[in-house]
């Protein structure tokens, strides 16, 4: 059951994602690991936030991309959540200005991280999953490695259904 105050204004599903980033307002810079990720921002991991509303620039790295991507970006969300240890703290980051080829970057590994997921999802559904693929696949996606399988098939099960619910919401909101 969802509590009556949380309203889900996302507009893309966010995808695990663990790199360094670097945010500055030109003044101070924070660096820090995100969170995830999503084609409209990022949450940043950090006790440390910079205020809402703070617009800056932010820098960062997509895996196998050899150059780092500059995206001009504003804060939108500040969890401060000290006495919960299973929420993190950290900044919402909405990207402002993306340029078409950065557009097109972040959607292709998106789209990648995705399919990877599935795929993964495909092999874990079942009993015995073959070591060999789950090997391949982990090289795609290697912050699940070192899970144990149920720990595996769990944060699996968890992304995909992201993909699902986001999906349901898009299809209804073609046809009301």
């Amino acid at each position: 059951m969802t509590h009556s105050k949380f309203i889900e204004r996302r507009k893309e599903y966010r995808l695990p994602f663990g790199e360094k980033l670097i945010f500055t307002d030109g003044v101070r810079a924070l660096t820090a690991h995100s969170g995830n990720l999503s084609r409209g921002g990022v949450f940043m991991l950090t006790l440390n936030p910079f205020p809402i509303e703070t617009e800056g620039y932010l820098y960062f790295m997509l895996p196998g991309e050899n150059q780092s991507m500059c995206l001009k970006a504003k804060v939108v969300h500040i969890v401060q959540e000290m006495k919960k240890c299973e929420i993190e703290c950290g900044i919402g980051l909405k990207f402002t200005e993306v340029s078409d080829q950065q557009r097109s970057k972040l959607n292709l590994y998106i789209l990648s991280e995705q399919m990877a997921y599935l795929e993964l999802k495909e092999l874990l559904d079942k009993p015995r999953p073959n070591r060999d693929q789950l090997q391949k696949l982990l090289v795609k996606l290697p912050w699940l490695t070192g899970l144990d399988l149920l720990s595996m098939r769990y944060r699996v099960d968890r992304v995909c259904a992201m993909f699902h619910a986001f999906a349901d919401v898009s299809e209804l909101s073609r046809t009301a």
